[in-house]
């Protein structure tokens, strides 16, 4: 599916409530498991990249989806 073809979420939508509410969760699980979020490091350097790309692996996940399939 072309980007274009994705339907923008406004901010008040619940779909958009529905996405804050999983990247919270997300976010607090791996907190838990004593992982870091992307945040919690300095942004752009290599540390960074690395568990943001973890970061959003384990969000695909919790959608359901498979990290495989999404390979480059």
């Amino acid at each position: 599916m072309d980007m274009d073809e994705y339907p923008e979420i406004e901010p008040g939508a619940s779909a958009y409530y529905a996405a804050m509410a999983l990247e919270h969760a997300v976010r607090a699980i791996r907190k838990a498991q004593g992982k870091k979020n992307p945040e919690d490091c300095v942004v752009r350097s290599q540390e960074w990249a690395v568990v943001q790309e973890a970061f959003l692996n384990d969000l695909l996940r919790a959608l359901g989806g498979d990290q495989d399939e999404c390979a480059d």
